[in-house]
């Protein structure tokens, strides 16, 4: 064993090992939370996008593909626009099965439109029913020739046959692919009666062709160009087939189609007719490779800015999600996964930069597993400072690896919407219960009641409320919670008073903070056994003969069998994590003596008083925690004081965040937040 180090020599060992090593934050109840120190750090955010990206390598990751619904339910229109700088190809694409997109045609047009198959009229540039006959820019009815058994050559030369002498006569030529066949239709007639005259002045022109009026269908999309109040194609292939669209390559290699909100995607867009009842118009859904959907999803469930191992870490995350919840809306609408909160947020390709590509590409293929199952990887923004099991949040206990964990590296405070005060009046209280349904309550809310929190967790499982009549409604199971008070709250992860409530905050540490005591002689037995001091490392403590890990509250063995890169003044040194301990300012003082302990920043607790209209009074504070009480601007109303913002089952997004800038790699973070689980290869595992 090496000598160890005089008393001064620890001391400004030690100062430096305050200032410069993260934190291996371990809780009571936790197995174990390592902070790892690593090489990777957050650098500045690329400013080149993905339209600048050669994103080709997306595509050919697998063979995998995603149906992502973008215009659908109540958002459904009769049109739907679509831009791309080079063109398009018009083609079949099968929604379920194999997904396989055929081409049927081409298109030059830069800005297009897919429709309903009706009577159409523009409005504020797009276009609806038409509300009359005569308010008609494009005709639903129209001629349709007979061609059984024509190719795309062969419609390309009746079309260039034809082209002159019909479009003398007013008549417009739609190379149309209609019940699995070529065919050709022309011009777009307001009415039954209109096509049928055009019929009898035009027999002389189709000679021997079989020609028949055909109306609108339930069935088919038309292809227009809206600016000319054109068809360009028309499709109809029942409820069998849909028309798919992909854009031609630009300069960049790039098959990139823009919407009405500038959001930029890339696959094929689907566009099919949907009806129930209820609404009806044109449906349109995103088939894509699962690699470029993970890119298009990382840059709105996180940021293209954020460190590179947190969009690694949301990577793996977001493709475990949508492995396991493939078909999620496939029975209601044909698709996997739409494209809000309810799945995933999803906006394409706009957002993605050489971060997110690398994070993409560099976890590909890349899931959490446990045993013989893909984990339901679910996430929220924030959790404030501990995640709720899926059982306590929605009765779910079919996921062992979704449990309660402490995350005490979060910092919430400095979050937006990591923490937050609200109060509300009885009676508006109880109006908003009545809206959720709970319609026993008749009258101003007189008491709410905390009766369980959630296993291992701050988050509330079972709250009670009582009006002034005595009638009392409980709500179980923490996200019902949420979602019963969420004008008011951001989680279940609060507490609540009528006038006033205590509660807690974590301490944000200065990092300009050093202790100016010396501290106490450390108990030779006591460094003997937890090891000596490698010499020449100013960077970290990693004299690993010990095998111990120190915490806040004690010395504790640590077994596991992960590793992890130590940063050492000699480089990037590979241990395993039952041969290295880490000290931070957090836990200093377990080490060093009472002199460490951490106190709040004033300056900082003064910013928070400026960012609530609650009025707040500080009460007491001791080792890493500050007791408050919050009073209400009205004593009369209830206050809610709350951490985290979402769900809180599973990974923290803003947790994970806060875990890479203190060093862990994504492989850690993930192990931080999901209970046993495994990262394997999705190819290996199928």
């Amino acid at each position: 064993m090496k000598k160890p180090r005089t008393r001064e020599e620890r001391k400004k060992l030690m100062v430096r090992i305050i200032a410069l090593i993260m934190a291996i934050l371990m809780v009571t109840g936790m197995a174990y939370y390592t902070i790892y120190v690593l090489t990777s750090s957050v650098g500045a955010a690329e400013t080149v996008t993905a339209e600048a990206l050669d994103t080709s390598s997306l595509k050919n990751s697998g063979d995998v593909l995603i149906s992502v619904g973008l215009n659908y339910g109540s958002s459904l229109t009769k049109s739907f626009g679509v831009w791309s700088d080079e063109g398009y190809t018009v083609g079949t694409q099968q929604l379920t099965e194999d997904r396989d997109f055929k081409e049927l045609w081409g298109l030059s047009e830069q800005y297009i439109a897919c429709t309903v198959d009706d009577n159409l009229e523009e409005s504020s540039g797009n276009y609806v029913l038409a509300s009359k006959k005569k308010n008609t820019d494009i005709g639903g009815w129209h001629l349709q020739v007979d061609c059984s058994g024509y190719d795309r050559e062969e419609l390309e030369e009746l079309i260039d046959d034809s082209e002159d002498e019909l479009e003398d006569l007013g008549l417009c030529l739609i190379p149309s692919y209609i019940d699995f066949e070529y065919t050709l239709r022309v011009g777009a007639f307001a009415s039954e009666d209109d096509a049928e005259e055009m019929l009898e002045d035009t027999e002389d022109v189709f000679r021997r062709m079989d020609v028949e009026v055909v109306g609108p269908s339930k069935t088919a999309v038309s292809v227009i160009d809206p600016d000319r109040a054109e068809i360009l194609f028309e499709f109809d292939c029942g409820a069998e087939l849909e028309l798919g669209l992909t854009a031609h390559e630009d300069r960049n290699g790039n098959t990139y189609m823009s919407t009405p909100a500038g959001n930029i995607y890339d696959g094929v867009f689907c566009f099919k007719r949907y009806d129930n009842g209820d609404v009806e118009g044109v449906q349109l859904v995103n088939i894509l490779p699962l690699e470029s959907y993970i890119a298009g999803v990382l840059p709105y469930e996180t940021s293209a800015s954020w460190p590179l191992e947190t969009l690694k870490a949301f990577a793996i995350t977001v493709r475990s999600y949508t492995l396991s919840h493939l078909n999620k809306h496939m029975d209601r609408y044909g698709f996997d996964l739409c494209n809000t909160v309810d799945c995933q947020v999803y906006k394409g390709m706009k957002e993605v930069n050489q971060r997110v590509l690398n994070a993409v590409l560099g976890t590909a293929g890349k899931i959490l597993v446990y045993g013989d199952e893909i984990v339901n990887a679910y996430y929220s923004s924030s959790v404030g400072g501990v995640t709720v099991s899926a059982e306590d949040a929605w009765g779910d206990n079919k996921h062992p690896y979704l449990k309660a964990v402490e995350t005490p590296w979060e910092r919430y405070m400095t979050h937006n919407n990591g923490f937050w005060t609200y109060e509300v009046s009885p009676s508006a209280l109880c109006d908003r219960l009545n809206q959720k349904g709970y319609i026993s309550l008749e009258d101003a809310i007189e008491d709410v009641e905390i009766l369980e929190l959630a296993e291992n967790s701050t988050y509330v499982k079972k709250l009670r409320f009582t009006d002034i009549h005595g009638n009392t409604v409980t709500v179980e199971n923490t996200d019902n919670v949420r979602i019963a008070l969420t004008p008011y709250v951001k989680s279940a992860n609060f507490v609540v008073g009528l006038g006033s409530v205590e509660y807690t905050e974590n301490v944000i540490i200065d990092d300009d903070y050093a202790p100016e005591d010396e501290p106490e002689e450390i108990p030779e037995e006591e460094a003997e056994s937890i090891g000596g001091y490698s010499d020449g490392i100013e960077s970290g403590y990693t004299d690993v003969d010990g095998c111990y890990v120190i915490t806040a509250d004690d010395i504790d063995r640590h077994h596991t069998s992960l590793w992890t890169n130590i940063v050492t003044g000699d480089g990037s040194v590979l241990y395993d994590k039952i041969d290295f301990f880490v000290m931070s300012k957090q836990n200093a003082y377990a080490f060093l003596g009472d002199e460490y302990k951490i106190y709040a920043d004033p300056v900082e607790e003064e910013k928070k008083e400026e960012r609530t209209n609650t009025k707040v009074v500080e009460e007491k504070s001791d080792d890493d925690t500050v007791y408050k009480i919050a009073y209400a601007e009205d004593e009369d109303n209830f206050i809610f004081v709350g951490k985290g913002w979402g769900h809180g089952v599973g990974i923290s997004q803003y947790g994970a965040r806060d875990l890479a800038d203190l060093g862990y790699s994504a492989e850690e973070i993930l192990y931080s937040y999901f209970t046993d689980v495994e990262i394997l290869d999705y190819e290996d595992f199928q």
